[in-house]
């Protein structure tokens, strides 16, 4: 192999290592399976790479929802079905949520309930929401 063969792989590598740490966008990956008529499930990918499974909630069936501790993010879904967040946090009342989240044009509540401490929810909001302005 020649040696101008092996400073291209490097540099290769080294630009592959670099566009590890760019920012990745905030996305919706729907869960593939069967939809279960008791829960709508979805996940948000973050700026990370973390992929955080949260249940879908229309706003009326948000209201029906007691989520402590969970985080909650108002999503705005487009005709096209394509999905963003307007507003994301943990702290409060689902019925506090959904008042701010409609106010922002939200249609549905998304909650992620996995996080089991404050320092852990305030990571996932920000990987998630990052420096968007809403």
């Amino acid at each position: 192999m020649s040696s101008n063969r092996r400073v291209a792989w490097a540099a290769a590598l080294d630009q592959a290592r670099g566009n590890r740490m760019t920012r990745r966008p905030i996305r919706e990956e729907r869960l593939r399976g069967k939809d279960s008529p008791a829960i709508a499930l979805s996940a948000w990918r973050g700026q990370s790479g973390r992929r955080y499974v949260v249940a879908v909630y229309t706003l009326t069936q948000a209201r029906e929802v007691d989520a402590p501790g969970a985080i909650i993010l108002g999503v705005r879904r487009g005709d096209g079905g394509l999905a963003r967040i307007v507003g994301a946090g943990w702290r409060g009342t689902m019925a506090e949520a959904i008042e701010l989240a409609a106010a922002d044009g939200a249609t549905e509540m998304h909650a992620h309930r996995l996080a089991d401490t404050d320092a852990e929810r305030e990571a996932i909001v920000e990987d998630l929401v990052g420096d968007d302005a809403f």
